[in-house]
């Protein structure tokens, strides 16, 4: 079938969901071509591809179609994300989309608490993996008409403890669920195994992968002033840096603030406070020359406008952070232009075996090891669901993804010892200790309290970030310089300060879940590992 007759095939339909995605636009993708027609005859996908690819278009449009010529009620489709802003971006880009077509849609996450009555509920929720676990245990019945549910980005928390509780949300979701067969789609970027990882989310994937890519034009440099040397003579407009840490990203702000003033120079990433970050993003999408230097935090798809030049100022950690990162250039264009930071003879070679791999399309491969904190976490949550109690094997059942019948025993035995669970009538019940954490709301979420300090401007009322408990009388973050007013034991109070100083300290992100100290002890990881700050520099 040739490409127009596709096209003429997939605008039939979508009946009610071609007008509002897709008029105005002059083809469809390949990956769009792809998918659409397989969610329509009701098949789970798993769509990976790179930033840029029309992945969002092409799950949600047949999704929204089915839901309107199928009359789906109440609640139907979950859209799971793994960060608040890419929550915030995606219901800026779908609302007013859905409203054409009389859908009602509703954005939930800790900045954003709260369901409506049963009476008021959307059509669709976007939300994260640890208030799907709230609205799991409180608002069991908002979830009984769900049929659909899109899991995004999903390569942010697949192989992480984020990743196994939503593996285990969705066993839980399929009990409560009057249609437990209900669809599953995954949207990704590119993975070496797609069909593995999807895999650990439900059954009967079909894989859809973007075929090709588009031409990288890459220029390696030695300085920011060779940087701004090339932008200015390229004329390119828009530039985003990614750092691998964040402090690299105030440092790398700072030099950049020199070289392209007047334009602005802000930085983006997950310890600034929302309001900084939209301030970043809002920069990137209106002003017609501008810079911004992130983390990995705008390696998904959060919407800040065309960018003209990607610049690595330092080198990726993994050639997968490498892909998505240069995938975020013009994205409207089929050149993308690179430039990377080099030191010496070894990083040049880096980047070049970078480039080849990419070209011949490999990708490295990811050993996936369950962490068992989260065995901890949802045995705490589903008890609380279940104040009835539940017994031996429905515990087993569960968690048996992630954990053995000899290691689940274990754990159950342990947290008896450990006075967090009672054991009666063949019945584990959760203690009144423990329900009265769950009433808090504090057993949702398996991400480890980094014990940080809040930073609050004292002049704007505004929180500016989060910050390591050592920290200098002045020091940068945001971009601006601030000095100490006054600190307690949760936050501190800073003005801005005219003068020099250096970045703020931030605590390195840990692998295991919050809960792995709950574990027997011959059950714990074997040490903390510390990871790099750019392994998951997510706002969650």
């Amino acid at each position: 079938m040739s490409d127009f007759d596709r096209h003429q095939t997939i605008r039939r339909l979508l009946k009610h969901a071609w007008p509002p995605f897709f008029d105005g636009f002059g083809r469809l993708t390949e990956i769009q071509l792809e998918t659409i027609p397989r969610i329509m005859e009701g098949s789970n996908v798993v769509v990976s591809a790179p930033t840029a690819s029309g992945k969002t278009e092409a799950v949600v449009a047949p999704v929204v179609e089915r839901l309107m010529q199928e009359r789906w009620s109440g609640l139907s489709v979950l859209y799971i994300i793994p960060t608040r802003a890419l929550g915030n971006d995606m219901f800026e880009r779908l609302e007013y989309r859905l409203i054409r077509m009389g859908i009602t849609l509703r954005l939930k996450h800790g900045d954003r608490p709260g369901l409506p009555e049963k009476k008021n509920l959307p059509n669709i929720l976007i939300t994260t993996p640890e208030s799907l676990d709230s609205i799991i245990c409180r608002r069991t019945e908002a979830l009984v008409n769900v049929r659909t549910v899109i899991l995004d980005e999903l390569h942010l928390v697949d192989g992480t403890y984020r990743g196994d509780q939503l593996r285990i949300l969705l066993r839980r979701l399929k009990a409560v669920a009057s249609n437990p067969d209900f669809s599953i789609h995954a949207l990704s970027a590119t993975l070496s195994d797609p069909a593995d990882v999807s895999s650990r989310y439900g059954t009967g994937f079909q894989v859809v992968t973007a075929k090709g890519h588009r031409t990288m034009d890459l220029t390696t440099v030695t300085s920011f002033s060779e940087l701004s040397v090339l932008a200015r003579k390229r004329r390119f407009k828009k530039l985003l840096c990614f750092c691998n840490k964040r402090k690299s990203v105030e440092a790398t702000a700072d030099e950049l603030g020199e070289f392209f003033a007047p334009y602005p120079v802000v930085p983006h990433y997950g310890k600034l406070g929302p309001s900084l970050r939209n301030e970043a993003e809002k920069v990137m999408k209106e002003s017609q020359v501008a810079v911004c230097v992130a983390t990995s935090t705008l390696e998904i798809g959060i919407d800040i406008g065309d960018i003209d030049l990607v610049f690595l100022a330092e080198i990726p950690w993994s050639l997968s952070a490498f892909v998505q990162r240069i995938g975020r250039g013009k994205r409207r264009g089929d050149i993308i232009n690179v430039a990377v930071l080099v030191q010496n003879e070894e990083e040049a070679a880096m980047i070049k075996d970078m480039v080849d791999a990419v070209e011949k399309g490999e990708l490295e491969s990811q050993d996936y090891q369950p962490d068992l904190s989260v065995a901890v976490q949802q045995i705490f949550s589903y008890l609380y669901q279940h104040k009835e109690g539940a017994s031996d094997q429905d515990i087993l059942d569960l968690l048996s993804p992630l954990s053995s019948e000899d290691e689940c025993l274990m754990i159950l035995d342990h947290l008896e010892q450990e006075g967090r669970l009672e054991f009666r009538n063949d019945k584990w019940l959760a203690t009144a200790k423990l329900m009265a954490r769950g009433d808090k709301g504090h057993i949702h979420s398996n991400i480890p309290n980094t014990n940080e300090l809040l930073v609050v401007d004292v002049d704007s009322r505004k929180q500016i970030g989060k910050i390591s408990r050592r920290f200098s009388n002045t020091f940068v973050l945001g971009h601006k310089t601030w000095q100490v007013v006054g600190a307690d034991d949760k936050s501190v109070r800073v003005r801005r300060f005219e003068g020099k100083a250096k970045p703020a300290r931030f605590r390195s992100s840990k692998e295991p879940g919050a809960y792995a100290s709950y574990l027997p002890e011959e059950l714990r990881p074997t040490s903390d590992v510390t990871l790099g700050d750019s392994c998951l520099e997510v706002e969650v």
